[in-house]
């Protein structure tokens, strides 16, 4: 079984309290879908050998603004969901992820957290990090997945 945390949105406040800082020291895999800046630089440097990140519309630097990730059977598609309109409807972000045979969609931009299951993909917005204190903590085991949005108290 690998666990996941999927961050977006830290908008250069990513929480570095010792709780939160250990919750992505167990982690598996870290995924940040973009908007982070001095963040990303932070989590490549502590966490480089299990960090997939995107880059979203307000990371001025060059990099990915998408990747398909494999775990233990599950495709994940990252991105940061503006190149995909979601502040409007995710139809475009599913037939992307479709197209890419991916069985998840994992997106930030909206700062909201989402969870859709339908029956093409689904979809994970694990909210702003920076601002609300959201995130998503997945875990996969054998094709199968399951994944919450939490926020920090």
């Amino acid at each position: 079984m690998s666990n996941i945390v999927v961050l977006s949105d830290s908008h250069n406040r990513l929480p570095k309290t010792e709780r939160f800082l250990g919750i992505l020291d167990e982690a598996d895999y870290i995924f940040f879908l973009g908007d982070g800046g001095n963040d990303i630089d932070f989590l490549t440097g502590a966490y480089r050998s299990k960090l997939h990140y995107v880059l979203g519309n307000c990371d001025f630097r060059r990099g990915k603004r998408e990747e398909l990730v494999e775990i233990e059977g599950v495709k994940f598609f990252l991105t940061h969901g503006h190149d995909y309109g979601v502040k409007s409807d995710y139809l475009n972000l599913v037939y992307a992820a479709r197209e890419k045979g991916a069985d998840c969609a994992l997106f930030g931009h909206t700062h909201r957290p989402v969870i859709i299951n339908d029956n093409l993909v689904t979809l994970i917005n694990p909210g702003s990090i920076g601002y609300d204190g959201n995130y998503c903590y997945m875990s996969v085991y054998r094709g199968k997945f399951a994944a919450k949005t939490v926020t920090l108290s």
